[in-house]
Formats: structure tokens, C-alpha cells, sequence
């Protein structure tokens, strides 16, 4: 995630650094890696379109499926989808069923991992007509989990559900564990996503239990398996020890009979010994001679080869050392370099972030900002007040995650900081919704999405607070992708005002059909507004499992009572408690606002 904002020159020196050191070799890599895929997926392009001018469709869409299996292991799915549109037409000429739902199936995979989730969805249903025409009921609850997943994608969490309860029988009846497992998890998903925290802990408790057994079962299987591996290895050894006993029985014969022709040739062996054991000495004596020479020759050799081996290599040796400590020292430096200069980014980012001072007219509040890094893909921006807005008695307030965390969100919060500036206070541009368009507008124009690959952007929460004729205060609430959660004085009735399911920035049909609502409400004394990114609702502790939105809220609930200070410390110190010893996931924001007397 490369972002830029002019005027900052040494952010974009910095940039260009940690952009070098962490994608060099990669580069190279992927550079080597990219041409032999290309190299092969020509060869099988070319053979394919052979057996397509010779009628021969069946081989045509084998060597048409090896590319697209190609590019989708190196993640080129949309390369992919190209390929597979190509074999589901050969396939349905050929009248192919088997074959179309393969590739029915792949496509839906792949526009799953690229979250077309609409496109996912269509592909996959049509793989489930086939499959409950031809499939097995192993097969068949496959492609209806595929779609469940899809639904859930989609945010259609009941018909997801819906779809798995037939999936989950058809598995209950054929004994098939592992679907079953997956058909539960999916489920628990889908309830946690509506909230529904009983029937979601229900089925995490079922898909927990599935998961054991399974474990239990595959380790018994490899237990049984080498078990056997085991009794087979003894009865090998069994047999060698037969046969090594029928050998030794052989040998006793065959010793035997040596024992019998030494006795018979024994005298003559005497004589021959007696003349020979003179010749043996003195040839005994002079080999004894020579073999010292030669050893003493030998080692002086050795000695000397091996001294002078032992001087080159540390001569290298030190040569080494000394480049290494030359590369050392100036990563050293690099290091240092790099350091300060984020550290001095930071110093710039926190200036940018407007005075705590300025709600102190209507709010009593706290803010938590903790960037995961040094720097911080978070930040909140206030407008009004001023001598043009005060005369609506406007405050606008922000809080806004952008894609990633570190130098890169870094730099995406300063182009939304600006962009926001520009379009409230020098375009003025009042309408929440109508801001959230424009800066999405801009924020595609700002990083080239409509020319590039480039799919990032922002989650934000954008309120407009105006003190009415009748002197309550009225708030005018529009979100990309985050929830805004209202604490009643009155009743302690937690109102929980939901954004549009659509980002800031970045491209795909899901978000062009979408558009930015205003929701409104009148707030009272003693109403509390707390604007929070996903940091803390992502945030995982030592047993992996998240904070969750749920936690969130009993905890915003069970705060209600008690002073803005207070609450800052419960959050923190609830946040630490639940963390552990686990690292910082994301970036954090949070900002509690409580209703003064207008």
C-alpha cells in the first residue's frame, strides 16, 4: 500500500527506503517465478488451440485447465476465471455434466477469495443444480456449503443457515464428520455475524466436539497404521533371522571340512613354513623400512597443506568479518535513519490530530488512540465552530480506520485528513452522506483506482451535531463499514446505528451499486456517543479468541453511570486484562461523548 501526500518530502524518501529493503528480493523472485508460468501456460495455450482446430474439445480443455490451474496457485484468479469461462463452454458443448460442475465450482472459489461474493454465488448455485443431479451426497453438501459461504459473504446470514440445515442432516445421515464439521462452523459464523450469541455458542460448542473426534480418529488411524508397520518390519526381521541360521548352519559344515583338509596337508605346509618364515622376516623388515619413509613423507605433506590452508582460510575469514561488520554498521545507520524518520512522522500525525479542547462545549469526553506502530493507519478529525460553520452551531467529528496500519496507513490517514478538510471547510459541503460520496470520489482519483490494481481505502464514522430551536441536540450519523453505538440517559437503551456495507475507496461492482445514508436522531443531557475503529473489536487474547462487538457493548452498557475519566481507565484496563501477553493486532480508536446541558 504505496500513499503520498505532497508537501511531505521526507515521508516520501522514507517511504521509498522501507519500500526498497522489504520488496527487493521478493521482486526478484516473483520476476523468475512469472516467467517460467508464462513460459508454460504458452506451451499449453498452444497445444490446446491445436486440438481445437482438429475438433478434439475434451484434450483442448485439459491443457486449457493445467493454465488455469497455474494462475490460480500463483494467485492470478482473475487470469483464472478467464481460463475456466473458456473450459465450462467446452464442456457444455460436449454435454459434459461432471466436467461443468468442476468448473462451476472453481469459479465461484475464485470470485469467493476475490469477495465478488454475487458472482460467487451465481456460479455455485448453478454447480449445486448439477450436482443434485449427478453428484453423490458427499458432493452435493460440499456445493451447498460453498454457497452458504457465498450467502454469509453477502451478509444474508438467515438463508446461509436456512441452506445448511439440509446439509447438515443429509451429513448426519452418511456419517460424514468433516462436512459436518465444516457445515457447523460456517453456522456459528452466521449467528455471531447476527448477533444471536446462544445458538452461535451452540454450534461452536458442536463444531469444537466434531473437531476433536476427528483429531481423534485421524491420530488412532496413524496410531493403527504404524502399529502395522511395526508387525510387518518384526516378521521381516523374523525371516532374516531363519535365514541368517540356516547360513550359519553352512558355514559350520564348510569350516568343518576345511578343519579335515588342513589336517591332511599340514606336514607338507610345515616344511614350506619353515623355509618361508626366513624370507618373510627379512621381506617383513624392509617393508617395515619403507613404510615408515613413506609416512613420515606423507604427513611432512600434510602437515604443510594443511598449514597452508589454514592460513588462506583465515585470511578469508577476516576479510569476511570485516565486510560484515562494514554491512552491520551501515544497517545500523539505515536503521537509525528510518527510525527517526517515522518517529518525526509520528510527531507530524499527532499534530494533525485536532484538540481534545474543542468538544467541550457540548461533550464531556475521553479519547483512546493507540497505534499498533509507530505511526497509525487511525485518526479523528473535528470541523466547526469557526467563524463560518458557527452560525449553523455545527460540529462535525470523525473517526476513521484506513486500510493497513504503520507507514503505509500512515500515509492514507494524511490524504483522508486533508481530503476531509478540503471538502467540509473549503468546499462547505454540510450533507454527512454527501461528504462520504466526495471523499470516496476523491480518494479513488487521489491513488488512480479506475487506471491501477490499487483496492484500498477507508472505514469511517462521520456525526454532524446542531443545537435545535428547542435547545436538544440533534445528530446526523453516515458510516462506511463501522457502527455507532448511543447510550440512552433515560432508559440505558443501547441504539446501535449501523453504516452502509461499503468502504471508503476501491473498486468492484458491490460498491458502485451502493449509496451513503444520513440516519438522525435527537440526543438529550446525559446521552453518551461512542465512535470506536475495529482495532479493539478484532483485538484477539492468549485463547485466539477476539474482544467482539458483542463484549463492546455489554461493556459500553455496564459503563453508562460512571464519569468520562472513569470510563477511559475501564476501557484500558479491561482492553490490557483481555490481551495478555498478546501482541497489538491493529491500530485502536476510541472516543466517548457525553451529553452536556445545551
Amino acid at each position: 500500500m504505496d500513499f503520498y501526500m505532497s508537501g511531505l518530502r521526507y515521508m516520501s524518501r522514507v517511504a521509498l527506503i522501507v519500500t526498497c529493503l522489504a520488496f527487493f528480493s521478493d521482486d526478484i523472485v516473483t520476476g523468475q517465478a512469472g516467467s517460467g508460468i508464462q513460459k508454460e501456460i504458452k506451451q499449453n495455450d498452444e497445444i490446446a488451440e491445436k486440438y481445437l482446430k482438429e475438433g478434439n474439445l475434451a484434450e483442448a480443455a485439459k491443457y486449457f485447465n493445467k493454465s488455469a490451474y497455474l494462475l490460480r496457485n500463483h494467485n492470478q484468479n482473475e487470469k483464472a476465471a478467464g481460463y475456466y469461462q473458456r473450459i465450462l463452454e467446452i464442456n457444455n458443448q460436449l454435454g459434459n455434466q461432471k466436467g461443468s460442475l468442476v468448473t462451476y465450482n472453481n469459479l465461484g472459489m475464485i470470485y469467493l477469495d476475490l469477495e465478488q461474493y454475487d458472482k460467487a454465488l451465481s456460479y455455485l448455485q448453478k454447480g449445486l443444480e448439477i450436482s443434485n443431479k449427478i453428484d453423490t451426497k458427499e458432493g452435493i453438501i460440499s456445493s451447498v456449503s460453498n454457497v452458504a459461504v457465498a450467502l454469509q459473504g453477502l451478509g444474508r446470514y438467515q438463508e446461509s443457515n436456512e441452506r445448511l440445515e439440509s446439509a447438515i442432516q443429509m451429513a448426519k445421515d452418511i456419517n460424514n464428520l468433516k462436512l459436518l464439521r465444516r457445515c457447523y462452523g460456517i453456522t456459528y459464523e452466521n449467528y455471531d455475524k447476527l448477533g444471536q450469541s446462544d445458538k452461535s455458542y451452540q454450534y461452536f460448542d458442536l463444531y469444537s466436539s466434531l473437531d476433536k473426534e476427528i483429531k481423534r480418529q485421524e491420530m488412532k488411524q496413524v496410531k493403527e497404521e504404524a502399529e502395522t508397520e511395526v508387525h510387518k518390519a518384526q516378521s521381516e526381521k523374523q525371516l532374516t533371522e531363519t535365514e541368517l541360521r540356516l547360513k550359519k548352519a553352512e558355514l559350520e559344515v564348510t569350516a568343518d571340512s576345511l578343519v579335515k583338509a588342513e589336517k591332511l596337508t599340514r606336514e607338507q605346509k610345515l616344511e614350506l613354513d619353515v623355509k618361508n618364515a626366513e624370507i618373510r622376516e627379512k621381506d617383513a623388515l624392509l617393508r617395515l623400512k619403507n613404510l615408515r619413509i613413506r609416512f613420515f613423507t606423507i604427513g611432512l605433506i600434510v602437515l604443510l597443506t594443511f598449514l597452508v590452508l589454514l592460513t588462506l582460510l583465515l585470511i578469508k575469514l577476516r576479510i569476511a568479518n570485516r565486510q560484515i561488520r562494514s554491512q552491520r554498521d551501515m544497517l545500523d545507520l539505515q536503521n537509525k535513519n528510518i527510525t527517526a524518520s517515522i518517529r518525526y512522522a509520528m510527531t507530524i500525525q499527532q499534530a494533525m490530530l485536532p484538540d481534545e479542547n474543542i468538544l467541550n462545549r457540548l461533550f464531556e469526553s475521553f479519547i483512546i488512540y493507540m497505534p499498533k506502530d509507530i505511526v497509525s493507519g487511525d485518526f479523528y478529525w473535528f470541523s466547526g465552530f469557526d467563524e463560518k460553520i458557527i452560525k449553523r452551531n455545527s460540529l462535525f467529528i470523525a473517526v476513521v480506520d484506513c486500510t493497513g496500519h504503520g507507514v503505509p496507513g500512515a500515509f492514507m490517514s494524511m490524504i483522508g485528513n486533508r481530503l476531509l478538510n478540503e471538502i467540509v471547510s473549503e468546499r462547505q459541503v454540510h450533507d454527512p452522506k454527501e461528504i462520504l460520496e466526495l471523499l470516496n470520489n476523491e480518494v479513488r482519483i487521489a491513488l488512480r483506482q479506475e487506471q491501477t490494481d490499487n483496492n484500498d481505502g477507508m472505514d469511517l464514522l462521520l456525526c454532524r451535531f446542531e443545537i435545535k430551536k428547542d435547545n436538544n441536540l440533534g445528530i446526523t450519523f453516515s458510516g462506511a463499514k463501522r457502527t455507532l453505538y448511543i447510550l440512552r440517559n433515560e432508559n440505558k437503551e443501547l441504539i446501535c446505528l449501523h453504516g452502509e456495507r461499503k468502504s471508503i475507496g476501491g473498486i468492484g461492482e458491490k460498491k458502485e451499486s451502493l449509496e451513503f445514508t444520513n440516519q438522525e436522531l435527537t440526543l438529550h443531557q446525559g446521552d453518551i456517543i461512542y465512535m470506536l475503529t475495529d482495532g479493539i473489536v478484532d483485538q484477539n487474547g492468549p485463547d485466539r479468541k477476539r474482544f467482539g462487538s458483542k463484549k463492546v457493548e455489554e461493556l459500553i452498557t455496564n459503563l453508562g453511570d460512571k464519569p468520562m475519566d472513569q470510563q477511559r481507565e475501564i476501557f484500558t484496563e479491561t482492553l490490557a486484562d483481555f490481551m495478555g501477553k498478546e501482541a497489538q493486532r491493529d491500530d485502536i480508536t476510541i472516543i466517548g461523548l457525553k451529553v452536556k446541558k445545551v
